[in-house]
């Protein structure tokens, strides 16, 4: 299709940061042909189809940088657990006991809630079954990145059920033949990665072994990395070293590493990050939902001034339990001022930036995805603030009001690759009701062979009757 998306703000988040009233992009086919003034562009383009979005926003889609969209039949199985609690004996053995058509419909329903809360982007850290991921997103529309989650070893204190445990080579092959089957599935829409559940689960040859994999195929690594204390002392104890040290000690960082969590680091770590321009995504939500100390103890505002490139995400609905993007930029850009008493330590222009350029810069894709510009990929979501959480309105407070006020709600439509996928709130290229309705039975199933298999059986605090 030739679209005209006609509006009142286009927010490029261009190299110049520009902000056009009474704007308008041009999209043909794939691509963004041209932006501008309405006006001027509606003349150029007289025959094109115009999606009208006056008087409302048109920004680039969002990226959200940690997604795990297998992880989401499993919402409120992992409520209020420590971070060892809610890995070993929650999350693993629900994936253990998943099927193909369970993680489909999971990734199905996750790419739903992103795109109706203005993600376009999905990137996710891996899991496993990870084919029928890519099925889902390539049905949906949504754009994505995908790997599979290497463990080769554990320990009584963090044991991996037998169905997700592999040996070194076998961690090795699983990634290479879902390089081989799911790159550029959905028209290149979705992206293979290799991958690293964490740290005490991946022997230093694995490390060693998948970076290797990455740099042959000329992809990127990702990996949860000092998550939380209790994890940070593992690696110390064991290895004599910090989180990121030890991993520098292996030969492994660079460039193409996307690490994940990181709210355990040291300033030296800090330094040693943006020496090897590795990539961070931050995931506030998570972090203050299960107690992992991001915000209390992380190094966050440090790896911003340092230059080195920080990126957002959600993380999933059993972790953070909401996969709105917004919430995660308000996150960013409140917490860290709370706990360092600092009322300007990260501005909103800055966590905008982390949900667009920002994570396309982490996954080396800035110059097709994160900003509106000639050339680049037709992402784009149109926002309505003309609801009562935005009014009165500014220019002075528009980038302020999409990070303090916006809400994935206030998305009205979503285009990726140039195709609408989501308009007036309805999404075009599936049936809502049916995931929804499919999706609850798939989870009461795995309950039922959760309770059967691990004798996992939860019961709520209050009483239902």
């Amino acid at each position: 299709m030739n679209i005209l998306v006609e509006g009142g703000y286009v927010v490029s988040v261009d190299g110049n940061r520009r902000v056009i009233r009474d704007g308008a992009v041009v999209v043909e086919e794939d691509r963004i042909v041209d932006i501008g003034k309405a006006d001027e562009l509606k003349n150029k383009y007289p025959r094109y189809e115009v999606l009208n979005a006056k008087k409302k926003i048109i920004m680039p889609g969002l990226i959200d940088a940690h997604l795990h969209q297998t992880q989401m039949l499993a919402r409120g199985l992992a409520d209020d657990v420590d971070l060892i609690t809610w890995i070993y004996k929650r999350i693993l053995p629900y994936e253990a006991v998943m099927d193909d058509h369970d993680v489909y419909l999971s990734a199905l329903l996750c790419s739903m809630e992103a795109i109706k809360t203005g993600t376009t982007y999905a990137v996710d850290p891996g899991g496993y079954r990870m084919e029928n991921v890519a099925k889902a997103m390539t049905e949906i529309g949504i754009r994505g990145l995908i790997a599979w989650a290497s463990m080769d070893v554990d320990d009584p204190a963090r044991p991996v059920p037998k169905e997700l445990k592999t040996s070194t080579d076998e961690a090795v092959k699983r990634n290479e033949e879902l390089l081989k089957r799911c790159q550029g599935m959905g028209g290149g829409r979705i992206t293979v990665w290799c991958g690293l559940r964490v740290e005490p689960n991946a022997s230093a040859e694995l490390i060693r072994k998948i970076n290797d994999l990455a740099v042959k195929h000329g992809v990127g690594v990702e990996m949860h990395n000092a998550v939380s204390k209790e994890q940070m002392e593992w690696v110390l104890k064991r290895t004599g070293k910090t989180t990121v040290e030890y991993l520098d000690s292996l030969g492994v960082l660079g460039h193409h590493w996307l690490l994940i969590h990181m709210g355990w680091i040291t300033d030296k770590e800090v330094h040693l990050l943006k020496e090897k321009d590795v990539k961070i995504a931050h995931v506030p939500g998570a972090s203050m939902k299960g107690a992992y100390g991001s915000i209390a103890f992380g190094k966050f505002p440090e790896l911003l001034s340092n230059g080195v490139t920080v990126c957002l995400g959600c993380d999933s609905c059993a972790a953070n339990n909401s996969l709105d993007m917004f919430r995660a930029m308000y996150l960013a850009a409140t917490a860290h001022k709370e706990v360092r008493y600092d009322p300007d330590l990260v501005l909103p222009e800055e966590a905008l930036e982390m949900a667009t350029i920002q994570g396309a810069k982490a996954l080396g894709q800035e110059s097709m995805v994160g900003s509106i510009e000639k050339g680049k990929k037709a992402d784009l979501i149109i926002i309505n603030p003309n609801n009562s959480n935005w009014v009165p309105n500014h220019d002075f407070a528009l980038i302020p009001n999409i990070v303090y006020s916006g809400e994935g709600r206030d998305v009205e439509t979503s285009i990726i690759d140039g195709k609408i996928v989501m308009e007036n709130r309805k999404m075009q290229t599936i049936d809502e009701l049916k995931v929804l309705e499919e999706s609850q039975k798939a989870s009461e199933r795995i309950l039922d062979r959760l309770a059967a298999k691990f004798g996992l059986k939860l019961e709520p605090r209050w009483h239902f009757i």
